[in-house]
């Protein structure tokens, strides 16, 4: 009988594919728990509003300038390295701080329900989200607890929520929540989640079939336009722009990737079987004082082809999220490896 020797993830991947995969990437995932202290009526999707309330509070904090008023330190202001993030003097990538990405997500639940639905919590009730710290966002951690700690008006009155605790998550193992490393009843951060790194999602074994869950509404500009099939290369494509300028701005170094090859390479995978739906909602801006429509891919999409070089990049973006949004928690999605003769996760 013929044994087959076990190998390491990355070991196995960097035989076959190389060391890239030395990637400065990292981040670190947190859920943070909020009890309702008055009746909340809130809408469908948190995402903007729980932005909106944590920037508000994480600004009065961290930047010493007033509002409306320029900052005297934006290359040490915590404020501007996180929400206004700006390149580096002769920087040749993303010269304008509109298009570079932030390094955090805010990711509360998205439920499909009918247009004009609305949130209520009850006083006492739990609200929660996710929280991700990408590369150097993840020394700020304390600055975060304090914000959360702070955060108010997401209702209609002032201290409508308090936050009660935060959790760790550590993905490699399962995703669960983890430790408490903050709870107000002491008011001490204890701890940081570990980090998780691009070679830590390094697979052990050939994916020739997998599905891609989008889980909120996932926005990829293709062409110029909003694509509404979800195809393989589009996905990866949006998705290594995102990671390569979270690296670049915020994890300390540029990837060392062959772009043009993982394109190649990702235009070689067929799209099988397609569940996504093109779906709309809308939700006021309080920085822009108007009310904003958006629409987005959600569901299930099932790819075949040589995928193993793409799993690292797509079991890490399930954190760092993927497309347009992404800070307030659209461009969730899930992958997971399906066996294709029985159409079964493994």
């Amino acid at each position: 009988m013929l044994h087959r020797r076990k190998v390491a993830p990355r070991d196995f991947y960097r035989a076959r594919f190389g060391g890239h995969l030395n990637s400065p990437l990292s981040l670190a995932a947190y859920r943070a728990h909020f009890i309702a202290r008055e009746r909340l009526d809130l809408p469908l999707y948190l995402g903007s509003t729980l932005r909106g309330a944590f920037g508000r509070a994480f600004r009065q904090l961290a930047c010493p300038s007033r509002l409306d008023e320029p900052c005297p330190i934006p290359l040490q202001c915590p404020y501007h390295l996180i929400f206004e993030s700006s390149p580096p003097p002769g920087a040749e990538a993303l010269r304008t701080h509109e298009e570079i990405p932030r390094p955090f997500v805010l990711a509360p639940e998205w439920r499909a329900a009918d247009e004009g639905a609305r949130l209520i919590f009850e006083p006492g009730e739990e609200l929660s989200f996710g929280l991700t710290l990408i590369g150097r966002a993840q020394e700020f951690f304390p600055h975060f607890v304090v914000a959360m700690r702070e955060m108010d008006r997401i209702g209609r009155g002032r201290r409508a929520i308090e936050l009660a605790r935060i959790e760790s998550i550590d993905p490699r193992a399962g995703g669960g929540s983890g430790q408490v490393v903050y709870d107000s009843r002491d008011n001490l951060v204890r701890g940081t989640a570990p980090a998780l790194r691009l070679d830590d999602c390094a697979c052990d074994a050939p994916v020739s079939r997998l599905t891609i869950e989008f889980l909120t509404q996932t926005r990829l500009k293709h062409e110029g336009s909003w694509a509404r099939v979800p195809e393989f290369h589009i996905v990866f494509r949006r998705l290594l722009g995102r990671l390569s300028s979270l690296s670049r701005f915020h994890c300390g170094a540029p990837l060392d990737v062959d772009f043009k090859a993982m394109i190649e390479r990702a235009q070689e995978i067929r799209l099988v079987r397609n569940r996504t739906r093109w779906v709309s909602w809308s939700r006021y801006s309080s920085r822009q004082d108007r009310k904003m429509q958006w629409d987005g891919l959600v569901g299930a999409a099932t790819y075949e082809g040589d995928l193993t070089p793409f799993w690292p990049w797509l079991k890490f973006g399930e954190h760092a999220h993927i497309g347009h949004s992404a800070t307030f928690g659209l461009g969730k999605y899930h992958v997971v490896q399906t066996d294709w003769l029985r159409g079964r996760v493994l």
